[in-house]
């Protein structure tokens, strides 16, 4: 199990794999990418928002989302692709998919793992490897083309990127295209992997102290706030949604963390998480 200070000794391994040898990412704008992630490996979450900002910028796309997903747990569980994290653009607002789950036994959705590279989809609403109930909730979230890159450590899934537009064909950025599988498989999948890893045993730590969360605690106006949290939303997002300022949220948070007896934010995003799963069976928004 990862104890704190190995996020230390982690980075330094990483740093190592990803910017020194035959194996190093030589693509710039990947390498800037790697480097800003691996000061949140310690949040799994910070990690997904910068990413999808990241591709957004790159590719100039309507919405990207992410999320893990596709990997099979030490209990022989299959992880289906849960929405961690998006961003739009701001001119051009789609319907929102965080918190949206995706069967990855899904036969579309499996193409995008077992190949290695990026799957383009120039229009949704003829993709033959998709379901009618994919291609249906794809185009209900205002999707007409879309990149799905499957992230994997190593051979290991871990999860997926898509970027989508509400167009049909796109104008692709084939010199970033052809970029993306090599960053997603050399440098995204082993830094979201290890900070998976780090946050599951931050949490099983974390589990033996914390309080059993009491949702019945919180305002109206804090759960508010932690159904935003819980979609992986930050800070900055969250005030902005709710139209208060960083301080208000901050305090509201630093409420919330005392009423469901967790010390992080990371810990709490989790458990929010956890409590929505197991009373809906769903990955969605709290209620």
């Amino acid at each position: 199990m990862l104890e704190d200070h190995d996020i230390l000794v982690l980075q330094r391994q990483l740093r190592r794999r990803l910017f020194e040898g035959e194996r190093a990412i030589t693509w710039r704008p990947g390498r800037e990418l790697a480097a800003q992630l691996l000061l949140y490996l310690d949040d799994p979450q910070a990690c997904w928002r910068i990413s999808v900002q990241w591709l957004r910028d790159t590719l100039d796309a309507d919405r990207v989302d992410a999320g893990f997903g596709g990997y099979v747990d030490a209990s022989g569980r299959l992880h289906d692709y849960v929405v961690a994290a998006e961003v739009q653009r701001p001119s051009q607002p789609l319907p929102a998919v965080i918190g949206l789950r995706f069967s990855a036994a899904n036969p579309g959705i499996r193409a995008v793992w077992s190949g290695s590279g990026i799957a383009p989809i120039i229009d949704v609403s003829q993709e033959r490897s998709f379901t009618q109930e994919l291609r249906a909730t794809l185009m209900q979230a205002g999707t007409a083309s879309k990149l799905a890159v499957p992230v994997h450590d190593e051979d290991r899934p871990v999860g997926m990127i898509c970027a989508d537009w509400h167009h049909r064909a796109p104008r692709w950025k084939h010199a970033v295209c052809e970029e993306l599988p090599g960053l997603a498989r050399t440098a995204l999948g082993p830094l979201l992997s290890a900070a998976h890893r780090f946050a599951q045993a931050q949490s099983e730590r974390a589990g033996a102290t914390d309080h059993p969360a009491n949702l019945a605690a919180l305002t109206p106006a804090e759960l508010k706030v932690a159904k935003l949290a819980a979609g992986g939303l930050s800070y900055k997002e969250i005030a902005r949604q709710l139209d208060r300022s960083l301080s208000t949220i901050d305090h509201q948070l630093r409420s919330i963390r005392e009423k469901l007896g967790t010390r992080s934010t990371a810990r709490l995003v989790h458990m929010l998480s956890e409590l929505n799963t197991s009373a809906t069976g769903r990955s969605t928004p709290l209620q």
